[in-house]
């Protein structure tokens, strides 16, 4: 193995001391000279057309600087995922309640929000539909009757599917009459929110030549350029987007979200313009995630190989198309060989707020419906949990959902790993369990760019236009600093704007250390060349006679004949090749999977129904540590993530208007540091083939396995099977006590009808 000097070491982030100081500078440090607050005024109705609005009692109120509408806007449809649905604020007919209908600009916050209570709003009640089950079955309103208008339109069945997602291979009906052993079961997850700490936050401010600069917290400063763009129907090189630090996002602030509102008053009053979020809009505004449903139908031979898979998910995308259903079918299989299967997933709208994107929207609900039905199947066969998965798992050079065959990679690592730490297979006393599941993902990929410049005292300046999402950067520079042979402290990160920083994809979908690591790894290795090349020039002898490293250019076979980086970096001002740049852009990399493997054990209170989980296991393999510190607390804080999908939190809905009951982290039950154990991580490191140093994705997937995994304790605690989360006290008790709670059908064969016609 490679003896790397900087990679595969903990360091504490680059920007350590700016957050630990309060140095660090968020959107809502930014105060700029004249700036005006912004509030909004959401609509009251889950459906309702908008007969007229009066603004002009607002408009009269002293120190309102200005009021917009929707139909202030310009008449351009834009949409958060495939389909452009929605428009940026309602115009004629609101979706659900909470879309903004209006917003002031006024000196101060209080004014603002005095103003918004004058405007008036009359409203003509349309009927809605909130249960996404309702809105499929083709017998509800139609949220978007002009559906086949959008563009984007193709994908759908029509009616509320805004879009229909398949996946086929083999003969599944031959696969399932040649089994022995058929299991079909129904699973059911909860909305959820992101929980990140930040809330949406934006800062609009129109310079004197037109531009318009946005300072937001935001995870795809190029997409809300774009968007942005749209929305205003402005040239995107009009507009400037600084993202600033972030406090949290998770996939919630990967799209434009509030920037159009201070946006269009900063253009229409001249003067810069914040607007920031209350904790209630936090949840009530900006895309959580929303229900699922998920069918699954299995078939077995008796010797416990998987030989068929019917999944049909049904995915409750709110009012408009945001992080779609994709995860139902590049996830109905799980990490296992599945030679025949039919796999369907659906969006369905209903009058309920927009999903927005959430570590790997939707792939946490299917992993909890296919974790806990493979381990019903194992026990239906008198097998041992874990040795079912591992008779049924993925091999090298098996096909993978997509079509990629699946490279070397770590999951029978993972398994083994968790296997022996937890010591299983093993029984624990009456109340007490052990369950786990396997998680599988990939490696994200995008448009990534980086920018290497050497200085004149021998460090490098890195510039990318990627967001630091926990800790991000410092895994950046680690990679470029082992690739040039120089300590972390002597990489700078510059800071960027879409103005300075080439372009690049979104921070999300664990792409930043697989692709955009690679990207800077070539932009280090290509500024290596030239640096080579000019010492080689320097140095009188051929360039594969040279290497880098300590800081200096050597010659391998005379190391005291060398020139250091500043040196190099000086006399680059005046040669003929320039000073020292290096540049890499990519477009995508190849499929690169990510296997975890969980394992949860449980105390169950059979009085209360109450569960708390005493010993968390997880492990993943990571390709390659580059920070092993900084990998460890992202597996770490997406298995809490997951512990708090599993037991407690929730977003309430009202199952007739579709508003938000709890919009407050009071109400809303995320976990606190006494209810979740001591996560117990694995490292394992298989190396891609492509990601830098061999690194693979780490982020999103521990958050995937954890409510399996504690489900399946829950049964192998009190033998009760609970196929809805939460996994709620009172929901648990239920079951204990034989009563049946919240019942979830899918109707398969009605969606097959669907599709047929």
């Amino acid at each position: 193995m490679a003896d790397f000097q900087t990679i595969g070491k903990s360091h504490i982030r680059v920007d350590a001391l700016e957050k630990v100081t309060g140095k660090a500078t968020y959107v809502g440090d930014v105060y700029l000279p004249g700036m005006l607050m912004c509030k909004l005024l959401t609509s009251t109705h889950s459906h309702a057309r908008i007969k007229s609005i009066d603004t002009s009692a607002a408009e009269a109120l002293p120190g309102v600087r200005c009021v917009i509408i929707g139909k202030d806007y310009p008449d351009a449809w834009f949409g958060s995922g495939a389909m452009k649905d929605r428009r940026v604020m309602a115009r004629d007919e609101v979706f659900y309640i909470g879309e903004p209908v209006a917003a002031v600009a006024a000196d101060d916050e209080i004014t603002a929000l005095e103003a918004v209570e004058l405007i008036k709003v009359e409203y003509e009640g349309i009927k809605n539909v909130v249960d996404p089950l309702e809105a499929i079955s083709g017998r509800s309103v139609d949220v978007h009757p002009n559906l086949e208008d959008f563009e984007g339109f193709g994908f759908a069945l029509g009616g509320n599917n805004c879009t229909m997602l398949d996946a086929d291979r083999g003969d599944v009906d031959q696969g399932f009459k040649d089994s022995d052993v058929i299991v079909e079961e129904t699973y059911h997850t909860q909305p959820i929110s992101q929980g990140f700490l930040e809330p949406m936050a934006c800062v609009a401010d129109l310079q004197a030549n037109g531009r318009l600069d946005i300072y937001a917290s935001t995870q795809g400063p190029y997409q809300v350029r774009a968007q942005l763009a749209s929305v205003l129907d402005r040239p995107i090189s009009n507009i400037k987007v600084t993202a600033m630090e972030m406090g949290g996002g998770f996939g919630a602030k990967l799209r434009l979200a509030l920037e159009a509102f201070p946006a269009l008053l900063s253009i229409k009053t001249g003067r810069p313009v914040k607007l920031i979020n209350t904790r209630e809009e936090a949840f009530t505004l900006n895309g959580p995630r929303l229900e699922t449903n998920i069918y699954l139908k299995t078939g077995v031979t008796k010797d416990g190989k998987i030989l068929a898979r019917e999944a049909r998910s049904i995915f409750d995308v709110g009012a408009y198309l945001g992080a779609g259903p994709n995860a139902g079918v590049g996830h109905g299989l799980g990490a296992y060989s599945i030679p025949n299967f039919k796999l369907r997933s659906y969006g369905v709208y209903t009058n309920k707020i927009y999903v927005g994107s959430y570590r790997a929207s939707g792939v946490a609900d299917m992993t909890f419906a296919t974790e806990s039905h493979t381990d019903v199947i194992a026990h239906k066969l008198g097998m041992d949990p874990m040795e079912f998965r591992i008779k049924n798992a993925l091999s090298e050079g098996d096909m993978a959902v997509n079509g990629s065959a699946i490279p070397k990679n770590g999951l029978m690592e993972t398994m083994l790993a968790l296997k022996e730490k937890m010591g299983l297979p093993k029984k624990l006393e009456e109340g007490r369990g052990v369950g786990i599941s396997v998680g599988e993902w990939r490696s994200g990929s995008g448009p990534s760019t980086a920018a290497i410049s050497v200085n004149e005292d021998g460090t490098i300046s890195l510039l990318t236009g990627s967001v630091d999402i926990s800790g991000s950067d410092t895994s950046l520079a680690q990679i470029a600093a082992e690739a040039l042979g120089l300590r972390l402290d002597q990489v700078v990160v510059a800071a960027r704007n879409t103005d300075m920083a080439p372009f690049t994809g979104p921070s999300g979908g664990s792409r930043i250390v697989y692709s955009q690591g690679r990207a800077v790894q070539n932009a280090a290795e290509d500024a290596k060349a030239k640096l080579l090349e000019l010492a080689a020039d320097r140095l009188g002898v051929p360039a594969d006679a040279l290497e880098c490293a300590g800081g200096a250019v050597y010659v391998q076979d005379n190391p005291p004949q060398s020139m250091n980086l500043g040196q190099l970096a000086r006399m680059s001002l005046s040669s003929r090749g320039g000073p020292i740049i290096g540049t890499a852009s990519l477009s995508s990399l190849p499929y690169a999977p990510v296997f975890n493997a969980q394992g949860a054990e449980v105390i169950v209170d059979q009085e209360t129904g109450q569960v708390r989980v005493t010993r968390f296991v997880q492990a993943q393999d990571i390709g390659k540590a580059i920070n092993p510190m900084g990998v460890e607390g992202q597996l770490e804080g997406g298995a809490v993530q997951g512990i708090g999908r599993a037991l407690s939190e929730e977003i309430l809905i009202d199952k007739e208007t579709g508003k938000v009951r709890n919009p407050s982290l009071a109400t809303y039950l995320m976990p606190l540091s006494v209810d979740v154990p001591e996560i117990e991580n694995i490292l394992v490191e298989v190396p891609s083939a492509d990601g830098p140093f061999g690194a693979r994705a780490v982020a999103e997937s521990p958050g995937f396995g954890p409510p399996a995994a504690i489900a399946n304790a829950i049964y192998d605690a009190v033998g009760v099977r609970i196929k809805t989360l939460p996994l709620s006290a009172e929901r648990v008790l239920a079951a204990i006590q034989g009563r049946t709670e919240d019942e979830y059908t899918v109707d398969a064969d009605e969606l097959r009808k669907a599709e047929a016609t």
